[in-house]
């Protein structure tokens, strides 16, 4: 199995956080497999077989624990949710940026929620909100003089700036 990527655990742990505790406590290894049947890391539903086989060489469960998570997601999965083209385009345009030195992670909450991530780019560091349909350029970070500057036309809210702010000094920090 590949590695799982820190905003693909982010995005799920966002659909667990919406699930609730109680969904939480009792669903978790539901709502995972759904996870990763949605970004097509395993074999769906509909490849029962392939599924299985791929379950039990990846992980530490037997045939009957298996068969049980089945059941269990056949009975939910109309609760369950379904990833969109446009958020599996998102995850996939963030997973091209895999040169980034802050993963992207969700920041804030409610509708002011931003999908922050800061990208290597040579001679300086681009900061992007990836949490719309297109990655948006928030600020960029001279790597010499560790300076930002912020792109007007996106507004963000104290604590977004407070984040990025907080992150460029733990980058000054690391690399002086």
């Amino acid at each position: 199995m590949e590695e799982v990527k820190e905003y693909e655990v982010d995005g799920l742990i966002q659909t667990l956080k919406e699930s609730g505790i109680k969904g939480i406590m009792k669903y978790t290894d539901v709502l995972v497999l759904n996870h990763m049947m949605e970004r097509s890391w395993i074999p769906n539903i509909n490849e029962r077989d392939k599924l299985i086989k791929t379950l039990k060489e990846n992980t530490d469960m037997g045939y009957g624990e298996i068969t049980n998570l089945l059941q269990r997601y056949n009975e939910w999965k109309r609760y369950l949710p379904s990833y969109s083209l446009g958020l599996n385009q998102k995850l996939d345009s963030i997973n091209k940026k895999m040169n980034s030195v802050v993963p992207f992670k969700w920041v804030g909450s409610g509708s002011g929620k931003r999908l922050i991530g800061f990208v290597d780019e040579g001679k300086q560091i681009s900061v992007y909100d990836g949490g719309g349909n297109h990655l948006m350029k928030v600020c960029d970070i001279d790597k010499n003089k560790w300076g930002i500057t912020w792109n007007n036309y996106l507004k963000l809210h104290p604590h977004h700036q407070h984040y990025i702010i907080g992150e460029v000094k733990n980058l000054k920090k690391m690399i002086m």
